[in-house]
């Protein structure tokens, strides 16, 4: 070999470069110490010495590798007789795993050739030590491969063997792979994504030749192969709020965190003081396990307060003391750069780009703002699946139906990516300014959505692009272009409508645009906005004063004009304001006579349902016979709420099977796939309580009772109430108890007084049942006296309750009681403490 490489006029170190191997290992075989070389060093070395295929095949035959060699396995007595070589799992090192910990090593038992595939950081490398320690045992041998330092592709073999414990140059890879039993060796090859080819190329070797294999394969992408199952590895859950211990204790997230933060620091632990601040840091963190693990090792000597303070810089702060693993995770910054260095340049300026949309964005605003050299539009959906396979996006699977294809990208990749947006001049500015220029010119397309055919489709697109609008109107806020940004609101004000959880930024935007803009009846416009995205996320009081203040700027005929004097009635008949109700007859007049007949049925259903929680039942039901009508006209579309409202009605006036009827249009107004679907589930709930069919309310109860938890609805309140009902009829009185809690709870905060009525006979009559006779009849009395002299009166269901349970008690004195509103909120005060 020295005369080869002498003619060649190459030194050891070039040699080493061109074939993929060590300058220990030429210098060890040219002195002759290796009496059989590895038969993929040797062909490195003739491809490094471009060797011609006669030459080749006699260098590989003076090398000892004619004929094939005898197999060395690892349960040999030599080399040692390990059942396990390489890196250990890290004891307690997986937290919140457990799902997918089974499912990996199912995979591993019914599969050859298993990849696991995140961002950095994420705990792959974990997660395959964990899954590959289940399957190891006397019979499966596994062998850890740590990739971080392999440089070339070519050399991914000789990696493999090393990963043996043989000496260098000793042994084949074929050798030490032939022969063996099937799930007698699992290899698991670690950190892969940078020598991609070269682990590919011997993993599909691997699967095809030697059947008692198994390749367990970590990287930030997939190898592409045929056999290959590819498994993404997700962030830890984070807590869903800041405030509910038990929820946030129950974070895989939250949990990593405090074990970590133990170890540096033997006192802490979660407690009721510190428990929000630590949710809000894992949910800063993206519940990303490394990123936990560098703010716990803070910990021991910087609070909590501190940490979270601090990751504004999160990548200064999170910087070590990592003293373990590979390089380029020691640091947060060095685990995303690693990734983000290996990109093509098109993909790392459209990664850079898409940090300020935002997350999660769309393929649309993609498109529409980031694109321009290096970037061709027709290049986007190319790039963008290059940094899902990457891992340096997420595509977001959750409604994708409604809302097309989304993309979100993790808050630490997003600082890294905005980071390098924001280095590159002037680049900032000009795609934050796109975004502004894009959200408008999209805006002016919903116009006349609202009586579309494709009405639901387009609003949720644009609800799909909610994070882009936000960043939109930041820019056109800080510029104080607030005739930009009011367009922006009110072209966008529908799609806030279908997610409670962005409704609160909608609310905030329109109402800090209507402060303002000059001209008063855009003004109006908007806080008639900001009253309708109140009421749907429950306050109503707020959204009674933004519709007050909004009928007064706005012409009462127009569109906006008659939806603001609708949420004005709609809230006042929640708040039990008699005012709402002297309104409806003037505003069914002029809704009938407006243009457009989608809006004049959408006022007359919210006027039916006003006279409807007030008693008025026949009139709530021609109202809202009418809005139905009115669906035969093209472009007037159906409501689930405005039929539920009508199933409630017709139950209410003894009508069964018609109330049936509704709520089965209303199940088939519904997409299949509807976040809140489950609404419907309540309202056919309370269809088969009346009809006997008890075990059926239950089971729709349960899956409507999961529902509410995550949304502000016009039922959920009737869900808790059945709830109760079912739990009382079966004698779990603890469950009836602490349902109607929750009813009288929610309601009460919402401000929704009129369904207190609803609710309270129900909570008597759990009093009754908990034996608290004398608190029952004492409320019992004051509820008669409320029914004797009071308007609203209780719904028939409500009061044949309240009659069952109250047969002894007596009406109250004291009444009629001059403000309603507050009568109720009393009542039901008194009725929280008996319950407590």
């Amino acid at each position: 070999m020295l005369d080869l490489r002498v003619q060649a006029g190459l030194s050891q170190e070039e040699l080493a470069d061109r074939a993929g191997l060590s300058v220990r290992t030429i210098r060890e075989l040219e002195a002759g110490r290796v009496a059989r070389p590895r038969k993929d060093s040797v062909r490195l070395l003739a491809v490094g010495l471009k060797l011609r295929d006669g030459d080749a095949g006699r260098f590989l035959a003076a090398a000892g590798h004619a004929t094939v060699r005898p197999v060395i396995a690892m349960a040999d007595p030599a080399p040692t007789g390990l059942r396990w070589r390489g890196t250990r799992p890290i004891p307690d090192g997986l937290v919140g795993r457990d799902v997918e910990l089974a499912e990996i090593e199912k995979l591993l038992r019914q599969n050859r050739l298993v990849t696991l595939v995140g961002p950095g950081g994420v705990g792959k490398t974990e997660l395959a030590l964990a899954a590959a320690d289940r399957v190891s045992s006397v019979d499966t041998a596994v062998v850890v491969v740590d990739l971080t330092t392999v440089q070339r592709d070519a050399a991914v073999p000789s990696a493999i063997l090393d990963a043996f414990g043989t000496a260098p140059g000793t042994s084949d890879l074929d050798d030490v792979l032939s022969g063996r039993k099937p799930g007698d060796l699992v290899i698991v090859e670690d950190n892969a994504e940078h020598v991609l080819d070269g682990v590919a190329t011997v993993a599909n070797r691997m699967v095809r030749s030697f059947p008692g294999i198994g390749v367990l394969v970590t990287s930030r992408i997939p190898l592409g192969l045929p056999d290959e199952v590819v498994r993404r590895v997700q962030v830890l859950g984070v807590p869903g709020n800041d405030k509910d211990l038990e929820e946030i204790a129950a974070s895989p997230a939250v949990e990593m965190f405090c074990r970590r933060a133990a170890r540096v620091r033997p006192d802490f632990a979660l407690t009721a003081d510190n428990a929000a601040t630590v949710a809000r840091l894992c949910q800063r963190l993206d519940g990303l396990p490394l990123a936990l693990e560098l703010a716990a090792a803070r910990a021991g000597s910087l609070s909590v307060e501190t940490i979270l303070a601090a990751l504004d810089d999160r990548f200064r702060l999170l910087s070590g003391p990592r003293r373990f693993g590979a390089p380029h995770q020691r640091t947060l910054a060095d685990t995303i750069a690693w990734s983000v260095d290996a990109l093509s340049d098109p993909a790392r300026q459209l990664l850079y780009r898409a940090s300020m949309l935002g997350s999660p964005f769309t393929l649309d605003a993609v498109v529409g703002v980031c694109t321009g050299e290096p970037i061709d539009p027709l290049d986007v959906p190319m790039l963008l699946a290059e940094l899902v396979d990457k891992s340096l996006l997420q595509p977001v699977m959750e409604f994708e139906a409604l809302y097309g294809a989304r993309y979100k990208m993790l808050e630490t990749i997003r600082e890294h990516a905005y980071a390098g947006l924001s280095s590159q001049g002037d680049d900032l500015v000009e795609f934050k300014d796109r975004t502004v220029a894009w959200c408008a010119k999209y805006v002016e397309g919903l116009d006349g959505a609202w009586s579309s055919p494709d009405r639901e489709r387009r609003y949720r697109a644009a609800n799909a692009n909610s994070a882009s609008f936000e960043v939109a109107l930041e820019r056109a806020s800080a510029l104080g272009d607030w005739d930009t940004a009011a367009a922006i609101v009110l072209g966008f004000r529908i799609a806030w409508q279908y997610q409670a959880s962005i409704a609160e930024s909608g609310i905030q935007w329109a109402s800090l645009c209507a402060d303002n803009v000059q001209d008063k009846e855009v003004s109006g416009r908007l806080l008639a906005i900001a009253g309708r995205l109140s009421n749907l996320t429950g306050d109503v009081r707020a959204a009674r004063r933004y519709y007050g203040e909004a009928r007064t700027l706005i012409s009462p005929s127009s569109e906006m004009g008659l939806m603001a004097r609708g949420g004005w009635v709609s809230s006042g008949s929640l708040l039990l304001d008699t005012q709402s109700l002297a309104e409806i007859p003037a505003l069914v007049t002029d809704a009938r006579s407006h243009g457009d007949v989608q809006r004049s049925a959408t006022v007359q259903a919210i006027c039916g349902l006003a006279l409807a929680r007030w008693g008025r039942l026949p009139e709530a039901k021609e109202l809202l016979l009418a809005w139905e009508a009115a669906l035969a006209t093209p472009g007037v579309h159906p409501d689930d709420t405005a039929y539920m409202a009508l199933s409630r009605v017709e139950l209410e006036l003894g009508n069964l099977s018609e109330a049936r009827r509704w709520a089965e249009l209303a199940r088939g107004s519904q997409a299949s796939d509807d976040p809140e679907r489950t609404k419907v589930a309540g309202c056919f709930a309370m269809v088969e309580f009346a009809a006997g069919q008890v075990e059926l309310a239950q089971t729709l109860i349960d899956e409507a009772d999961a529902d509410i938890r995550g949304h502000r609805g016009y039922f959920d309140y009737l869900v808790m109430l059945y709830r109760s009902r079912l739990a009382r009829r079966t004698g779990d009185l603890e469950q009836a108890r602490s349902a109607i809690r929750d009813a009288v709870s929610r309601l009460l905060v919402e401000g929704r007084v009129v369904y207190l009525l609803d609710v309270m006979p129900e909570a008597v009559a759990v009093l009754h049942a908990l034996g608290e006779h004398e608190q029952a009849d004492h409320l019992c009395g004051q509820l008669l006296s409320w029914q004797d002299t009071m308007d609203p009166p209780m719904l028939p269901t409500a009061w044949a309750v309240l009659q069952e349970s109250c047969s002894s008690a007596k009406p109250a004195a004291g009444w009629p009681h001059p403000n309603p509103a507050e009568a109720a909120t009393q009542l039901a005060d008194e009725l929280m403490t008996a319950l407590s």
